[in-house]
């Protein structure tokens, strides 16, 4: 149990990895910049967790907000 645990952390972590990338290339308006994101980016990984203090204390009994973190159609529209 505990193994399958950490691995859901580990690819929710790289599930929000992905779309905070890819929310960022959506919203970079520039081409020039998106390029250049893009390349910064693919010299990277998004396998990686050192951003998530996973020695914290977490409180989830607060009502989460029901907007979207992501505009999905934004990301899935993305044109290079």
């Amino acid at each position: 149990v505990a193994t399958a645990c950490k691995l859901l952390l580990q690819n929710s972590i790289i599930l929000w990895n992905y779309l905070y990338l890819s929310d960022l290339v959506a919203n970079t308006s520039d081409r020039e910049d998106r390029k250049d994101l893009i390349e910064s980016i693919s010299q990277g990984s998004v396998i990686t967790w050192k951003h998530v203090n996973l020695r914290g204390e977490y409180d989830f009994r607060r009502k989460a907000s029901n907007d979207a973190r992501f505009d999905m159609d934004k990301i899935r529209s993305i044109q290079l």
